[in-house]
């Protein structure tokens, strides 16, 4: 309960709480918030600016944008959550087995590491999506195979760290095997940096994604994420620029509440760290 405390005390924290928990419930019950249906197309309300029946207005098809906008949101915090959370399990796999184990095992995973990160994340994910083709599906699969190295990079350092603390030797000498060793002591003293990473990460993947699926290369036309309709509404931006300023004025508040998250937990969590390493001294 005090830890708790200490989290929901820190400002940046509870603010981005808020913002998060009120964009996962719009996308979670967007089928109840929205009055419309976003696959209802009716072109005699094509581009309405907002208006008390369409606060958000409607797109060159009818659909009404703050519909578009609920179910954007559906796709892009899944796509975020989804691309983070299977990269984290495969960088602190791999970065743990690396640097715990060392050897030809470290050179391995780490010059396959150095590969991917050789090309800038962007362009690589570009060339994939691009040869993979256009898909939700495949905009995912493109999107993990760039971000588990970042993760596999700072589990390894960490790893390396921790590996050579008097604990570690200590619970060798007593014959922990080495999974026990990795689980019970290694795991939890390098999940701090990792799960700070993967908070700010989100927030990078979401805006990855959007800028894939507006040069056309994410989820299909018809699907509704925020980075289709901004490509959606480019051809519109003199005449109706609140087609491209609802979805991209959506990405900034999630980008900016998944960094706002992560720093407050960062700060928390570099307290508690410094203040754990002080009583190791003392």
């Amino acid at each position: 309960m005090t830890e708790l405390r200490k989290y929901l005390k820190n400002r940046q924290i509870m603010i981005s709480l808020i913002i998060l928990g009120l964009l996962i419930c719009m996308a979670l019950f967007a089928d109840v918030l929205s009055p419309y249906d976003y696959t209802n197309k009716n072109l005699s309300d094509r581009l309405q600016f907002p208006s008390l029946e369409h606060p958000f207005g409607t797109d060159h098809l009818g659909r009404d944008i703050l519909t578009m906008t609920m179910y954007g949101a559906r796709a892009s915090l899944s796509v975020g959550f989804i691309v983070v959370g299977v990269s984290l399990a495969i960088g602190l796999t791999l970065g743990i087995l690396a640097g715990y184990y060392g050897g030809w095992l470290d050179e391995v995973i780490m010059r396959l590491t150095d590969s991917f990160l050789a090309f800038p994340s962007m362009f690589l994910a570009l060339a994939i999506t691009a040869f993979l083709g256009q898909g939700i599906e495949n905009m995912i699969l493109a999107l993990i195979i760039v971000e588990w190295t970042s993760f596999a990079r700072v589990a390894r350092g960490a790893t390396l760290d921790i590996k050579s603390k008097g604990y570690m030797h200590a619970a060798r000498w007593v014959g922990g095997s080495n999974f026990y060793i990795m689980g019970k002591h290694l795991m939890p003293n390098i999940i701090s940096p990792v799960l700070i990473m993967a908070t700010l990460g989100i927030g990078n993947v979401i805006l990855a994604a959007a800028g894939l699926s507006f040069l056309g290369l994410g989820v299909q036309p018809s699907t509704p994420e925020w980075g289709a309709m901004l490509n959606a509404g480019r051809t519109y931006v003199t005449t109706d620029p609140y087609l491209m300023f609802f979805p991209g004025l959506m990405i900034m508040i999630t980008v900016l509440a998944f960094n706002y998250f992560g720093d407050g937990l960062r700060d928390v969590l570099d307290q508690k760290m410094t203040k754990t390493e002080l009583e190791g001294r003392i």
